[in-house]
């Protein structure tokens, strides 16, 4: 009697149990690849505008706020006041890609561009990814980087991004930025992969080292930068040089936007630039490593 009991109740529970497995669940993402950042402080109608500039609705990608907070985390101390802001507004759209690399575009953003985005997105350890960085309204963007890291982290086809990676990578960009203000924003952006492509190879052993890699590649360029300059992205270089990068793994990545930067700068002056450039970078590093 007691083994019929048993029985039923048993069979009581797989019938409920295949109900409850029958009845659909509703997915909470359509496709939780994608992921949007939204700028905490925007407006209910600026949110749902963005979503529409990237194309996606709520049912079809994982939606998240990046606060200033967050912002604050990773900027706080290498940003001024002044370029963190008082208000979370800048955007993004985060999609992981298995191959293809690193396709970054802007809008509404104008004191980083795509190729200051992209390079930092190296140092962050991101090789493959398509992302887009908006905004409602014209913004400096300088916290753009912050919501992007935080979409490929909450993505499925993501993972995990070292802490230490994410703040040198903020900090690249800050620099650069700054950088920008002074000699462009492509200019820039060149100036800083190659210091950081020649940093990661070599792996200088002191911050001497480290300034004399600084020193030979703004040394061909044909605008003379500050000593802050020069200190602050010897600096940076430091903390990358710290990352202990793989270049092997990464010199593609960093070639391409060399390559990609040449397209930019296609311009007599540009020419001349990169000339000199790669000619003073092979002829220094025979010398100092030879």
């Amino acid at each position: 009697m007691r083994c019929k009991t048993f029985i039923s109740k048993l069979l009581f529970v797989f019938f409920v149990a295949s109900i409850i497995t029958a009845v659909p669940v509703g997915k909470a993402h359509a496709d939780a690849y994608k992921v949007v950042t939204l700028g905490a402080d925007l407006t209910k109608q600026q949110k749902e505008d963005m979503l529409k500039y990237f194309g996606v609705t709520k049912e079809e990608a994982n939606i998240l706020e990046v606060n200033r907070d967050e912002e604050v985390k990773y900027l706080g101390g290498v940003a001024s006041e002044k370029q963190i802001g008082t208000k979370s507004i800048s955007c993004s759209y985060v999609e992981p890609t298995t191959k293809g690399g690193l396709k970054v575009s802007t809008n509404n953003i104008y004191w980083v561009n795509e190729n200051m985005i992209k390079n930092a997105l190296i140092t962050a350890g991101i090789e493959n990814a398509n992302v887009k960085a908006s905004a409602p309204f014209n913004v400096s963007g300088t916290a753009a980087l912050t919501g992007i890291l935080k979409g490929f982290e909450n993505s499925t086809g993501g993972k995990k991004i070292d802490e230490n990676k994410k703040k040198v990578a903020n900090e690249e960009i800050v620099t650069t930025g700054n950088l920008g203000e002074k000699i462009g924003q492509d200019k820039a952006a060149s100036l800083i992969n190659e210091v950081k492509k020649e940093v990661i190879k070599e792996k200088p052993k002191n911050e001497k080292e480290i300034e004399k890699i600084v020193l030979n590649v703004t040394n061909n360029y044909n605008i003379n930068l500050s000593n802050d300059d020069i200190k602050n992205i010897t600096s940076l270089m430091g903390k990358i040089n710290g990352l202990n990068l793989d270049f092997k793994q990464m010199k593609n990545q960093l070639n391409d936007v060399t390559n990609q930067l040449k397209q930019n700068l296609n311009s007599d002056q540009a020419k001349g630039f990169f000339s000199n450039l790669f000619d003073g970078i092979k002829n220094f590093f025979s010398k100092l490593f030879s």
